[in-house]
């Protein structure tokens, strides 16, 4: 009785409530950016700000940064400023002309960042179509500021329009339920007229890890996000598998992924080994035959690593969304969807569409993330003999 109750109130919230209030909001800013809207020209650009929300974790600043390459490559002299939680990441990009101003993980720490700062820039770009983050914008001393349409995101609409651009020939409007999550960034380049691609990121040098052997298969098994976890005994059986075919099998983790890590090496004869950084962790799997993970940041980790074979099991999202197609130009890519009519019934109860990215509903998905679970586990224990199989063999015929 009490979760029914709970349930009412909370989609009344989202809902009607939440949405009142954003409307108004939404039309103040188009009305904002309409009287700021000025022409554009990319010759004259010296210096533009990129705005990353601390909201996005460390796998959408990886696809984010796929644009950043022509962006620094095409115009000379350009100054690229990077706001972002994962400063970590982003210097280990190799370009001269990009700076990082790291913020802290939460709205109010990107407030007081932006505040902060006293450049005059010549362009501003948010990535994001949340009130929260837009308003971010106003802090931001830009001669111009390009962000997506809050109004749509609220109304649910299946694509994503461009304030604060120029009426150009090749903005489009961006489609969360068909596009690279990391178009959100290319797509507003190209809206203020730059000419940009997919490109895997140049990092700074990254030696190679001292093998266990020539056929090692890094398993990283923990997933930050529970929706996109996938259960221990599940691990357990391919580690046993794998090494029963001989691959010498190294269970990754770091301070966070100890814990679940340690379960899976408690009940397993393999190594486990720590990472302390980005680095650390490019640098193990330069030197691995394979990777197995769930979809998550190191999945993303790994992509640009040297590593060329991967294996990523994904239950909320399409890898079309999270896996852009110059990975598949340069690696073999296993994906592995674990999808029911049932997982994407509850998925469309706490987010704005199962296959979207936006305005997911924290208060819907506490009461929901049990019977998901229960789900997740069932599908795999039907589908587990499947599942390892298809790894097996995808990593025998990439020998």
């Amino acid at each position: 009785m009490f979760e029914w109750v709970s349930i009412k109130v909370n989609s009344f919230f989202y809902n009607v409530f939440k949405r009142a209030i954003k409307v108004p909001f939404c039309y103040t800013a188009k009305l904002y950016f309409f009287v700021k809207n000025q022409n554009l020209r990319v010759d004259e650009l010296e210096n533009i700000i990129i705005i990353i929300p601390p909201q996005n974790g460390l796998g959408d600043n990886i696809m984010f940064s796929y644009y950043i390459h022509d962006l620094l490559n095409n115009i000379k002299d350009l100054r690229l400023y990077i706001v972002s939680p994962y400063d970590n990441f982003w210097k280990l990009l190799d370009y001269e002309n990009l700076h990082i101003i790291y913020t802290p993980k939460s709205t109010m720490g990107l407030y007081k960042t932006l505040r902060t700062i006293n450049n005059l820039f010549d362009l501003a770009i948010l990535p994001s179509p949340y009130i929260q983050h837009i308003y971010a914008l106003f802090l931001v001393n830009a001669n111009h500021k390009v962000c997506y349409n809050p109004l749509d995101l609220v109304l649910g609409k299946s694509r994503l329009d461009i304030l604060g651009t120029p009426d150009l020939e090749n903005c489009k409007a961006y489609d969360p339920y068909n596009s690279f999550y990391g178009e959100l960034l290319g797509n507003l380049l190209k809206c203020c007229g730059f000419s940009v691609e997919e490109k895997i990121t140049k990092l700074k040098y990254i030696g190679n890890y001292k093998p266990y052997s020539q056929k090692t298969v890094v398993i990283f098994a923990y997933s930050k996000e529970k929706l996109k976890e996938i259960p221990v005994y599940f691990w357990i059986n391919l580690c046993y598998n794998l090494t029963q075919l001989g691959y010498e099998v190294l269970v990754l983790y770091d301070d966070e992924a100890k814990a679940y890590s340690q379960k899976l090496l408690n009940f397993v004869k393999v190594n486990g080994i720590y990472t302390d950084s980005i680095e650390k962790t490019i640098k193990i799997l330069n030197s691995a035959y394979a990777v197995i993970c769930p979809d998550g940041g190191f999945m993303h980790i790994s992509f640009l690593s040297k590593v060329e074979k991967i294996v990523a099991l994904f239950n909320i999202v399409e890898p079309k969304h999270v896996i852009p197609k110059v990975i598949y130009m340069n690696k073999k890519i296993k994906a592995i969807q674990i999808e029911s009519p049932k997982l994407k019934n509850i998925l469309s109860k706490i987010s704005s569409g199962y296959k979207s990215f936006f305005e997911y509903k924290p208060g819907l998905k506490e009461l929901y993330i049990k019977e998901y679970r229960k789900e997740i586990e069932r599908i795999i224990k039907e589908n587990e003999k499947e599942y390892i199989n298809e790894i097996l063999e995808f990593l025998k015929c990439a020998e």
